[in-house]
């Protein structure tokens, strides 16, 4: 690597200038839990110093902002208005938060998130342009003085019912479909991707388990690679949670071998009807958890303004703020990693089938791939965190949401439940029609 111009932000890491992306995070995490402010209390600077080093990790976490980093130091970030902080779209933050790239040849890139931000601004449209001509509407209700006109004032009032009540247009179903079809698509690469990725995994544990010397050193290989892998936010949940779907899959499979297909029908039947049962638990948990994040968010906004108008808070105030950010944290972890937890465990599932289900190879083959599953799955779910990178990985992923639910509160788009139990309904058809063709 060159010489780089100034090293101030790795300085503040305590990285070398050529760390790679892993060593910055360990070194973020680390450092983080040392000058949080919560753990500082005495330190009057300790705010300053915990946002400098955010901007610091923020920078260099980023190849194409470390690079001018690199080239031009601090002065030449501040100097470069495309480098400054923008709010983070949802696939990112979720990519960010549960797993990162450590993930994506497991997981891939989490989408559920995204699809549903997407059919919401659709659906968004017409209630922003319904506000507008609300507002327009009240300007016009008022005669002269102020006066209300109680008849525009009634017929203003049916006009919004009727706008309200009133179906899907045709253009708006047309794109609502478009999405979906997009999204479907996108799925199928993916889980066929993720497919690929997997079958390198069992055909490599496959080559080594005769020989005790190239197993060892195929275990060291992805113990090494599930070190990396738990130190991520939600890592070692993941781990776990990928780790028993291949257990299961695996053990699903090799029952019905035995039987000859005859558990498949009740284990495909029970499989599906957990999965629409457990999707519907997950998604209603996201649901209440986003109610309560609306509420606190309206709370923050009233501190806020009270704030602005210069009335300080008493010292009772900011308890109840402070509380009141820790739970938006809390509330806003539970609907990310609901949502999380249901896509992840639907596209993993689907793999290990397309994996398992194989039609074009022989039973004997399936056996050996399930087989190699049954070992991949409980080598994650055997790996551990310390006690230390528990606490480093439960501070990160507070931050991130504590970062995530300011920039949300503002301007948010979000799915009512309306919109959640059809996104259910689709993926639940999606399923039905994927195991009548297995």
């Amino acid at each position: 690597m060159g010489k780089v111009k100034d090293t101030t932000y790795y300085d503040i890491l305590e990285v070398d200038v050529d760390a790679t992306d892993v060593e910055l995070k360990k070194a973020y995490r680390k450092r983080a839990i040392k000058l949080h402010p919560d753990k500082n209390p005495n330190d009057p600077t300790a705010s300053e110093k915990f946002q400098e080093l955010g901007e610091a990790y923020r920078i260099l976490s980023d190849p194409d902002s470390r690079a001018i980093y690199d080239e031009f130091g601090v002065e030449g970030m501040k100097e470069n208005p495309n480098l400054q902080q923008a709010d983070m779209d949802p696939n990112e933050f979720f990519t960010m938060v549960f797993g990162g790239d450590a993930f994506k040849d497991y997981i891939g890139e989490l989408s559920m998130m995204n699809d549903l931000t997407k059919a919401a601004e659709v659906m968004d449209n017409d209630d922003s342009e319904l506000s507008e001509s609300t507002n327009s509407m009240h300007l016009s209700e008022s005669g002269p003085g102020g006066a209300s006109n109680n008849s525009n004032n009634n017929l203003s009032t049916e006009e919004i019912k009727r706008r309200k009540g009133k179906k899907m247009t045709k253009e708006k179903r047309e794109e609502i479909m478009r999405l979906q079809e997009e999204s479907k698509q996108v799925r199928i690469k993916r889980i066929e991707d993720l497919s690929r990725e997997l079958l390198i995994k069992i055909e490599n544990y496959e080559t080594a388990k005769h020989n005790k010397e190239a197993l060892a050193a195929f275990t060291r290989k992805l113990e090494t690679e599930f070190e990396d892998m738990k130190i991520e936010s939600f890592g070692i949940q993941l781990l776990h949670l990928i780790g028993k779907i291949y257990v299961e899959q695996a053990h699903a499979a090799i029952a019905s071998s035995r039987t000859f297909g005859v558990s498949k029908i009740f284990t495909g039947v029970k499989a599906k009807s957990d999965s629409v049962r457990n999707g519907y638990a997950i998604l209603k948990t996201a649901l209440d958890a986003q109610s309560s994040i609306e509420q606190m968010v309206k709370e923050h906004e009233r501190f806020e303004t009270l704030q602005a108008a210069g009335i300080q808070p008493t010292p009772q105030e900011l308890a109840a703020e402070a509380e009141n950010q820790r739970l938006i944290m809390g509330k806003f972890l539970a609907t990310a990693w609901a949502s999380t937890k249901f896509e992840v465990t639907d596209v993993v599932t689907k793999v290990c089938q397309t994996v398992l289900r194989d039609r074009n190879i022989s039973r004997k083959e399936r056996l050996s791939r399930a087989d190699a599953l049954v070992w991949l799955g409980k080598e994650m779910e055997k790996t551990r965190r310390s006690p230390q990178e528990e606490e480093e990985a439960r501070m990160f992923e507070e931050l991130m949401a504590e970062a995530k639910a300011k920039k949300s509160s503002k301007h948010r788009k979000q799915m009512n439940n309306k919109e959640m139990e059809e996104y259910m309904e689709r993926m639940a058809a999606e399923h039905a029609q994927e195991e009548e063709r297995v």
